[in-house]
């Protein structure tokens, strides 16, 4: 298996997703076909799911042997996050495996000669995880936001509290965030601010989330300039980020807190 990112844009993409898959799991397997790149990981609590779909288009070259045309592997997240963290961002990214792998090789290069190209090895390590097969859901809420004001506002919200308070009707969005200690912070969306938005006629929705888990998700806001919420009562929020391209997302799914009158 080989795969290439000159583009860097989608380089500069890769190593953020790579860079921050440490706060969903501590090891996850990679799976490659001749399609697409696919990761899914769960985090230890069960609250929350990290899905990564990237069509074999997106990158420079995705080359895949004859002889193993699908191939899963599992890497540490903690390692490849410190590996990430050191490529500079102009520089290429290259990945290679063997068909039957003990290892994961990592490569930087770029033309600038004042920026030293590196080269990583990693071990690889069993995985006995699943696949989750996750069901389509028809939402009764959907809006975006740009993906940076969603950061700034669960940093906000994680000041006061540690779970969001989200009411959706057709004429608003509320959210809040509250604490014995700090107060409570209250935020107003109307919904003309939005660029878009959707729900279903006459649906009033009162969910809440941890804080924790949608500021982990903030991690990765400079995938994409925007980010899309769906929400449905007693269902697990999705957030989306597109990655360029029909064939290349980040979704996550985040479970509802229940309250002890449900």
């Amino acid at each position: 298996m080989l795969i290439q990112l000159k583009n860097s844009n989608n380089a500069n993409i890769l190593a953020i997703i790579f860079q921050n898959m440490k706060l969903f799991s501590d090891n996850v397997n990679i799976s490659f076909t001749e399609e697409q790149m696919h990761i899914q990981c769960m985090d230890s609590g069960h609250v929350s799911i990290m899905e990564l779909y990237i069509g074999n288009d997106w990158f420079d070259v995705y080359r895949m042997s004859e002889t193993a045309p699908n191939l899963t592997i599992g890497v540490n997240s903690n390692i490849l996050s410190k590996i990430l963290g050191t490529r500079e961002k102009m520089q290429d990214i290259e990945i290679e495996c063997d068909d039957e792998p003990d290892n994961l090789t990592i490569r930087y290069s770029s033309d600038d000669k004042s920026v030293f190209d590196k080269t990583f090895t990693i071990p690889l390590i069993d995985l006995d995880v699943e696949i989750m097969e996750i069901p389509e859901i028809e939402y009764e809420a959907e809006f975006s936001l740009p993906s940076a004001t969603y950061a700034s506002l669960m940093a906000q919200l994680k000041l006061f509290g540690d779970t969001m308070d989200i009411d959706c009707s057709e004429e608003t969005i509320m959210i809040h965030s509250t604490s014995i200690e700090a107060g409570t912070m209250t935020t107003e969306i109307g919904i003309d601010e939005l660029n878009e938005f959707a729900i279903d006629e006459g649906e009033e929705l009162k969910l809440s989330f941890s804080l924790n888990h949608l500021y982990n998700v903030a991690q990765f806001h400079k995938l994409s300039q925007e980010i899309e919420l769906k929400f449905k009562q007693n269902y697990p929020a999705q957030l989306i980020y597109n990655l360029g391209g029909e064939n290349a997302t980040l979704r996550f799914y985040i479970a509802p807190k229940i309250s002890d009158e449900e």
